[in-house]
């Protein structure tokens, strides 16, 4: 993995309401979240970062949208063939409430090179 660090929301690390293994998902979707705290990848991406299946992630995913770690944007883009949905848009508050950014932000919203899933076009 190309990526050298990633700004984890300092309120989760002494949560005691969500699981180590919900906190390293958050830990690894974190390290492809933009300057704006959204991201991008899908739950295979997840799953092989942290080493487990994708049943798990979907566990924690569910775990971290309860307590307001993750919430979950509209997918843009086309659908692929044979793909169940368009693809995951993820917003990662750093403070509890804090809203997803506006429309114009995130239709300009990038990663910075370095903060690119390995292998990913530019």
């Amino acid at each position: 993995m190309k990526m050298n660090y990633s700004l984890v929301p300092s309120r989760a690390v002494g949560d005691r309401r969500i699981t180590f293994g919900a906190f390293r998902t958050l830990a690894a979707m974190c390290c492809f979240t933009s300057v704006n705290g959204l991201c991008y990848p899908n739950q295979v991406t997840i799953a092989s970062v942290r080493g487990v299946t994708r049943t798990v992630i979907t566990k924690h995913l569910r775990q971290l949208r309860k307590y307001g770690y993750v919430i979950d944007l509209w997918p843009i883009g086309k659908k692929k063939p044979y793909s169940y949905q368009r693809g995951n848009r993820y917003f990662i508050p750093v403070h509890e409430g804090d809203d997803p950014p506006p429309k114009e932000i995130i239709k300009h919203d990038y990663l910075a090179i370095n903060r690119r899933p390995p292998n990913a076009r530019a």
